[in-house]
């Protein structure tokens, strides 16, 4: 079996990369990992992230959700190979950083969480002055003190946190701004200034008696036992959502010592916006969910004693907007001396003044350059977009890293080659058999409720190599697809197999009348042969032009 020499400048972007919001470059950094360069995967990781470790640990992995391997099987299981070179890496990386000379100018930036922070390391590196303002203790924002230890450890973080350090950041902590100091103050004091503070309280919803003692939020909840100041929880737990948050709340009770924890949420089992291995791991511990139920309210006098709650009919109405229906006829009650709320959380912004917008609770910015009314004041990250994720986060701190540099006067090229360049693949022939995906170990429910040691564990070295070898190099192998549109009778079974948006509705009809599918894109395409053998028509053609 021969290989095929692909070089680089034939290489596509692939749907794992485009669907990373700071677009690494997963197959590059796949292949190291496979070859056992994990110094090299590392570089490529950390070409366009400050946060390899936490992104690893943490992060939801849209790359994944991509993944085009779902055309054969389960995607490929790319946060863990991403651990595996966080961990085995090394910092030979660092042997390509360059720092430039210092500007002159200085930033400040309001928020330590992974927007700001991506934001200092970046402009740090272009040699301006970086200075961090966050009301928490320690940087690292929600990445510290909104996910638990079980998930991200505080060590683990602070590997990265001190990468970005050691450039000359400085961080401020227990500063709130608009009372020790003013945002007008940072803007005289500083050339720029990027408020990146996070969505960094609980969302509220109008429940009658979560005035009751007993009642708490979710994200002040979490913080709280970040802090080391975990409320006292009773045995018999109710947590309020649907969402991610509202299952770290849930397990961090459990960790607490609460024997009975229930999960309410509006959403059936599939429209649960939390990611379905959360809710497993719940599950294994014991949570138990209420799927389309709704919290009508905390029972008791003074202090809880249980949560009532009304059937939810419907979340979303017909133009799939979210606007809840309930049947207050259907009704249902859970004991539970704790009630904590996880709807949802909301920024802060009462210390926004300085001529910047505000509407709706978000900050105004432009979408292209994050800049906002005052020309020196930039704003990314959950205060313009509302709450995302960590990788999102990263994505608009680097957006604004680089568009605060073109600001002071720099190119607004942020961007280092820190890998050795990789200008050609060898590419093997395409394997037709479908492996099953390796999955990172967990701890043993009994073992995770003794306390918040990391849940998951690393892959074994014979499951790093089986799942790297998975990938199918999406980015240097090509098909070409055609569908003869004359033969089409538009029953849109290519379109319905492809995962990969190979096919469309054309725009005219043919010949017989019929408005026949037809080939919109073929770099997606990785070879299933799916529409091919789906097409009753005998109308498309397949064939491998990398083979």
């Amino acid at each position: 079996m021969s290989s095929n020499r692909i070089s680089r400048k034939d290489f596509i972007v692939p749907r794992c990369t485009a669907a990373c919001p700071a677009g690494i470059d997963v197959p590059r950094y796949v292949r190291a990992v496979q070859d056992g360069r994990y110094g090299d995967a590392l570089a490529v990781i950390r070409e366009k992230i400050p946060f390899p470790t936490a992104c690893a640990d943490a992060c939801f992995a849209p790359c994944e959700d991509a993944c085009a391997y779902k055309q054969f099987g389960d995607p490929i299981a790319i946060r863990a190979l991403k651990r595996a070179a966080v961990d085995q890496g090394g910092e030979q990386w660092k042997e390509n950083q360059k720092k430039a000379q210092s500007s002159g100018k200085k930033v400040a930036i309001v928020g330590g969480g992974p927007a700001g922070l991506t934001a200092a390391y970046y402009l740090a590196l272009a040699g301006h002055g970086a200075t961090v303002y966050d009301a928490f203790p320690e940087p690292g924002g929600m990445m510290r003190y909104g996910i638990p230890e079980y998930r991200l450890p505080g060590e683990r973080l602070s590997r990265d946190i001190d990468e970005i350090m050691a450039l000359g950041v400085e961080f401020k902590g227990e500063v709130n701004i608009g009372e020790e100091i003013s945002l007008d103050d940072l803007a005289n004091e500083f050339d720029a200034v990027f408020i990146a503070s996070g969505a960094n309280s609980s969302a509220q919803i109008p429940l009658e008696g979560r005035e009751k003692e007993g009642v708490l939020w979710g994200w002040e909840f979490l913080r709280d036992v970040a802090l080391g100041k975990a409320p006292e929880i009773s045995d018999k737990v109710a947590v309020v959502g649907g969402g991610n948050v509202a299952m770290d709340v849930a397990l961090t009770a459990k960790r607490l010592g609460a024997r009975e924890v229930n999960v309410v949420c509006l959403e059936t089992r599939e429209e649960m916006p939390a990611h379905p291995w959360e809710i497993k791991l719940a599950e294994e511990e014991g949570v138990r969910i209420y799927n389309a139920w709704a919290p009508k309210t905390v029972l008791g006098e003074d202090s809880v004693v249980g949560l009532g709650m009304m059937q939810c009919t419907s979340v979303f109405d017909d133009a799939c907007s979210f606007n809840p229906t309930y049947d207050d006829m259907i009704t249902h009650k859970v004991d539970a001396e704790t009630v904590i709320l996880a709807i949802g959380q909301s920024p802060v912004l009462e210390f926004v003044k300085a001529g910047v917008e505000v509407r709706h609770n978000r900050i105004v910015a432009n979408e292209t350059d994050l800049a906002t009314a005052n020309e020196k004041i930039f704003a990314g990250g959950d205060v313009v977009t509302g709450p995302l994720s960590i990788i999102s986060g990263i994505a608009q701190g680097r957006q604004a890293a680089e568009s605060m540099d073109r600001y002071l006067g720099g190119s607004g090229i942020i961007d280092q080659k820190l890998a050795p360049p990789e200008d050609e693949v060898w590419l093997a022939p395409m394997e037709r058999v479908v492996r099953s995906r390796n999955e990172m170990a967990h701890l043993a429910p009994w073992e995770r409720v003794q306390g918040f040691d990391q849940v998951e564990q690393s892959l074994t070295p014979d499951q790093i190599q089986g799942e790297s070898s998975r990938c199918l190099n999406c980015d240097v192998r090509a098909f070409d697809v055609v569908l003869d549109t004359e033969k089409c009778k538009e029953c849109g079974y290519c379109a319905e197999v492809c995962g990969v948006e190979t096919f469309g509705p054309a725009a005219a009809f043919n010949a017989k009348g019929y408005r026949p599918m037809e080939v919109k894109r073929t770099d997606w395409c990785v070879g299933c042969f799916k529409c091919f053998f789906s097409c009753p028509d005998f109308a498309i053609d397949i064939r491998e032009i990398t083979a």
